[in-house]
C-alpha cells in the first residue's frame, strides 16, 4: 500500500490526514450499496449534462439514496415530490449546482435560504441527513453526505455517534459543513482528482473523493473487520502525536468497535511494531 501523504479532512482540532486513501477508495467501493450509489451518481450527471435539468431527476434520485441507507420512506418521498414543497429543492439544486467554489462565493441570503429549505423538506424526523443523501446524487460537485460521524468529524457541530441509524444532524448545519467540506475540496483539488483518474470502479470528481474518504475516516473504517483474527484491519491508532487509520496485520489485540487504540498501552511488541511502520507512512 503506498499512502497519499498530503491528503486531509479539517477538523476542529486540526487537519487530519487521510492515510493509504487508494485503498480506502477501493475497500469502499466493494460495498454493494456504494457501488451502485456511485454509478448512478455518475448516470444522473451525464443525464445533467445532456440538458436534463436535475428538478426532473429528483423522483428517480429519491429510491436511489436508499443505496447509501438512507431512511426517508416512500410517503416521505411522495410528499417531498409535490407542492408545496419542490420549490424547497428547486433552491437548494441551484445553490449548490456550481460546485464548491460557486457554494463558497455565494451571497448570504442564498447560503441561508439553503438552511431554510432543508428546514422545510425536514418530515417526520427525516431531514438534514436524507436530504443529503439525494442531493449527492443530483449535486455531487458540492454536497456529501451529512451523516452525524462526518459531521462530527469536520465541523463539532453534533457528538460522535455510536450508532448510523439515528441521525441528529440540524439543517442549521449544513451550510457550515459545507464551508468546510468545500474548502478542503479546493484546497486540495490536484490530489483528489489524481485519485479520482486512478480509481477504476466508477467515475467520481474531486468532491466525491472527499466525501467517501470522509465516510472512511468518520465511521465506515470500523465496517471492515475481518473474519480472520490473523488478516490486516483497518484499526484508528494513537502514537503520542500521530494518529491515523491504518492497516494493520493481525493477530490484534482486544479493541472495543470503533476505539482508538493508544500504542503506549498496548503490550504485543510485535502488534505495535506493525501499526508504527503502518503510521509512519501516514505522516
Amino acid at each position: 500500500m503506498e499512502p497519499n501523504t498530503t491528503l486531509t479532512l479539517p477538523t476542529p482540532k486540526g487537519p487530519w490526514t487521510v492515510a493509504f486513501p487508494r485503498e480506502k477508495l477501493l475497500a469502499r467501493g466493494r460495498l454493494p450499496g456504494a457501488y451502485g450509489y456511485d454509478l448512478a451518481a455518475h448516470a444522473f450527471r451525464r443525464a445533467r449534462a445532456a440538458g436534463v435539468p436535475a428538478l426532473e431527476l429528483l423522483a428517480a434520485a429519491l429510491p436511489t439514496s436508499w443505496m447509501v441507507n438512507a431512511r426517508a420512506p416512500s410517503p416521505v418521498f411522495q410528499r417531498w415530490l409535490q407542492a408545496p414543497l419542490r420549490p424547497a429543492w428547486e433552491a437548494l439544486l441551484g445553490a449548490l449546482s456550481q460546485g464548491p467554489d460557486g457554494w463558497l462565493g455565494a451571497p448570504r441570503a442564498l447560503r441561508d435560504g439553503a438552511a431554510d429549505a432543508v428546514e422545510a423538506l425536514s418530515l417526520d424526523g427525516h431531514g438534514a441527513t436524507a436530504v443529503s443523501k439525494v442531493l449527492a446524487l443530483l449535486c455531487p460537485e458540492a454536497m456529501p453526505l451529512l451523516d452525524d460521524a462526518a459531521v462530527a468529524k469536520v465541523t463539532g457541530l453534533v457528538p460522535a455517534p455510536t450508532t448510523a441509524d439515528a441521525p441528529t444532524v440540524a439543517p442549521a448545519h449544513v451550510p457550515p459543513t459545507l464551508d468546510a467540506f468545500c474548502g478542503a475540496v479546493l484546497a486540495q483539488e490536484g490530489a483528489l482528482i489524481a485519485l479520482a483518474r486512478g480509481y477504476p470502479t466508477a467515475p467520481l470528481d474531486a468532491a466525491q473523493v472527499l466525501d467517501r474518504l470522509l465516510w472512511f475516516e468518520s465511521w465506515g473504517w470500523r465496517l471492515f473487520a475481518p473474519a480472520d483474527p490473523e488478516a490486516p484491519r483497518w484499526c484508528h491508532v494513537r502514537d503520542g502525536m500521530a494518529e491515523a487509520i491504518v492497516p494493520v496485520p493481525g493477530p490484534h489485540p482486544p479493541m472495543a468497535p470503533g476505539a482508538c487504540v493508544d500504542l503506549l498501552t498496548v503490550d504485543d511488541r510485535r502488534w505495535v511494531s506493525a501499526a508504527r511502520e503502518s503510521l509512519a507512512g501516514a505522516e
